[in-house]
């Protein structure tokens, strides 16, 4: 019985070579959609996307600009509308966000927006308000105060959104970790758990947290204590390994920001990581320029070799940086001021 098999098709040398070209064409057609659809190339596709009539387009679009950075400014007009007047509560927080990334000075337009919302009658309008101010991070620290008053609103995701704000913004951290503290003694269960888990994965640890964390091990919500389980077993401020790897993850840009708002809240325990985040005051981008002076700022006495630094950039080109600077050195030249009057006392 003999079988019919076709033999193997032969392509002859012309046709491998068309073959190869068909890749190559389609390999640099794919290769420069992509160069065309990333980076600041495709900064005016994305501000068209924040026209789009759908709000997931419209939050996919601010992402976008927001990893572009500085070099997206032909998106502010569009992202400040977008986060100050769109329909939707995740398009108006996704393009805060972006803000924060591209200039400092609309994102503290956006804040500047929403602070006076944090009192309106309409409590789904001071919901928004305290998770748009939350998205701005760090840059939002001005609205810490208006913040810590609506702690008490009668509305609970109200007092919930206002903790998750303040536990994204971080600093000062003093007011913050003890409006924490209190939310763990209110009397709705989501508040609590809230704010357990800023302490869990956002808020760095203190004595005074710890010994109210404790008790919760044992609590007869096992959400409560499972989340309370989770801070106690992180890291505490003071350990020298985690002080480390902060300060090499400040070198990294993709871990940046996270480190240093990390150590912004440390105080005077972060003087360890000092000279990782000093090349950062000369970055390209305003928020990580901004980030290393709140960090350095409140690392006191350990941080005088940073002052010839910050004056260097108090001429810097963005005003929230400068503002940054200045309380840095205020803060540093403060904690100085003790030991040198004590010094001078002891001279014979």
């Amino acid at each position: 019985m003999t079988g019919n098999a076709s033999s193997p098709t032969v392509l002859t040398p012309r046709e491998i070579t068309l073959h190869l070209l068909g890749l190559v064409l389609f390999l640099g057609l794919l290769g420069l959609w992509y160069w065309l659809s990333t980076g600041a190339r495709a900064v005016p596709t994305w501000i068209e996307m924040l026209q789009d009539d759908d709000p997931s387009t419209r939050i996919v679009a601010a992402e976008q600009l927001g990893q572009v950075g500085p070099a997206a400014q032909a998106a502010i007009p569009r992202l400040l509308a977008q986060a100050t007047r769109d329909g939707s509560q995740h398009a108006n927080t996704t393009a805060a966000a972006a803000l924060k990334s591209i200039d400092l000075t609309a994102a503290r337009q956006v804040m500047t927006h929403f602070i006076p919302r944090l009192l309106d009658q309409d409590a789904q309008q001071r919901r928004t308000a305290c998770a748009v101010l939350g998205s701005l991070g760090p840059v939002a620290k001005p609205a810490v105060p208006a913040l810590l008053a609506v702690g008490h609103d009668p509305d609970e995701l109200v007092r919930r959104n206002a903790l998750m704000a303040l536990a994204s913004i971080g600093i000062p951290s003093p007011p913050i970790v003890a409006a924490l503290l209190e939310g763990l003694r209110d009397s709705s269960s989501l508040v609590r758990q809230t704010a357990v888990t800023q302490f869990a994965f956002t808020v760095p640890l203190t004595q005074p947290v710890i010994a109210a964390l404790t008790p919760l091990l044992s609590d007869s919500d096992r959400s409560m204590a499972t989340l309370a389980r989770s801070a106690l077993d992180k890291a505490k401020p003071d350990d020298a390994a985690q002080l480390e790897s902060l300060g090499m993850m400040v070198q990294h840009s993709a871990a940046r920001d996270y480190a240093l708002h990390q150590l912004a809240q440390l105080g005077p325990a972060a003087g360890d990581a000092l000279f990782p985040i000093l090349p950062l005051l000369q970055d390209d981008r305003p928020l990580v320029r901004y980030l290393a002076a709140e960090a350095i700022g409140p690392m006191g006495v350990s941080a005088k070799q940073a002052l010839q630094p910050l004056q260097q950039r108090q001429q810097d080109l963005d005003p929230v940086v400068r503002e940054a600077v200045a309380e840095a050195i205020a803060g540093i030249e403060a904690a100085m001021a003790p030991a040198a009057s004590s010094e001078k006392a002891t001279r014979p």
